[in-house]
């Protein structure tokens, strides 16, 4: 937590809900604001009085120094959560992407609506009392995702970094194989 104003904000992963994450994800993306502005809204999102637009540059620059301190969260993939007295289960021994998951994901992905990074969550941790038709049901991963957000933030990082990385590494490799099957 740092203070900014006189109030507390989470700026740390484990503090801060996924929820809050992608709100703050989604002000850094927008494209139509300025840096400063960026800053600005990010602060009025997590609660700072609207007297921060007022304040010293200098003073501005420091409380963006403050918020940007956070440690780099930890690697660790969460194996299981329990919400509701259920269970949700992203793999068992080691973490992989299925097919049908990267399908979903790069749907997901490709345009990056609000709410998109507890979606992707949500196709990755399976409801274990569940089949798994059901799990991919857009009914079923909205609501998940809506559980998903009231998590910490720290659950989602390693996951968008080991996604990203896995479905980087399946394009490298079709692209190899393609280039392979064309100099054939």
């Amino acid at each position: 937590m740092v203070e900014i104003l006189g109030k507390e904000i989470p700026n740390e992963m484990n503090e801060m809900t996924i929820q809050q994450f992608e709100e703050i994800t989604e002000i850094h993306a927008n494209d139509k604001l300025d840096v400063i502005e960026k800053h600005l809204e990010v602060f009025k999102f997590m609660g700072v009085p609207e007297e921060i637009e007022d304040v010293n540059f200098e003073v501005f620059k420091e409380y963006i120094s403050k918020f940007n301190t956070a440690k780099v969260p930890s690697s660790e993939l969460l194996k299981r959560f329990e919400i509701d007295g259920f269970t949700y289960q992203a793999y068992d021994e080691e973490f992989k992407l299925t097919a049908k998951d990267t399908k979903t994901i790069e749907k997901i992905l490709s345009n990056k609506h609000k709410g998109y990074i507890s979606e992707v969550l949500a196709v990755l941790f399976k409801r274990t009392d569940l089949t798994k038709t059901e799990h991919y049901t857009d009914a079923h991963i909205k609501q998940k995702a809506k559980l998903i957000r009231e998590l910490k933030a720290e659950v989602a990082v390693p996951y968008l970094v080991a996604v990203a990385s896995a479905i980087n590494n399946h394009v490298e490799k079709a692209n190899e194989a393609t280039n392979g099957l064309e100099q054939n």
